[in-house]
């Protein structure tokens, strides 16, 4: 698999959770190419800690069918892409009521108070960057079902 998109294929990225290393790169990539800015709050990717478990936790959108994000949300500010899966939000509907971010069973939809604004992850348009520059294999492209 190349990592990136066409036309009509849903695609997921495969969270290998004991492999993460917590570098954070995939953090840092990730915002870079939508924000502009190295800034770990503005990244569509989040790693969380987990020191009970001695574990770095990649939460990222894993294109859920049908995402309980946007059958809660009662402005209908989010919508699926019918073919590829990705979570599109209409930041001008969005109100920040943050039912979506409570509904996501994989906490990988965030709300930013900085930039009032939603964060989820939309593929980096094709050729998502948190998979070419993890290291150590905890992100894996794979074609769903």
């Amino acid at each position: 698999m190349t990592g990136k998109l066409s036309t009509g294929q849903r695609l997921e990225i495969r969270v290998d959770t004991p492999a993460c290393s917590g570098c954070r790169l995939c953090e840092m990539m990730c915002s870079l190419y939508h924000e502009g800015v190295v800034n770990l709050e503005k990244a569509r990717i989040r790693i969380s800690d987990n020191y009970a478990e001695s574990l770095y936790e990649p939460h990222i959108c894993q294109l859920c069918e049908p995402p309980d994000c946007v059958a809660i949300c009662p402005q209908g500010a989010l919508t699926q892409d019918p073919e590829t899966g990705v979570i599109v939000v209409d930041n001008e509907l969005c109100t920040g009521c943050i039912a979506c971010v409570e509904a996501c069973p994989y906490d990988a939809i965030r709300w930013s108070g900085e930039l009032e604004r939603l964060f989820v992850c939309d593929r980096c348009g094709g050729q998502p960057l948190c998979i070419q520059f993890c290291t150590s294999g905890a992100l894996g492209l794979v074609e769903a079902g």
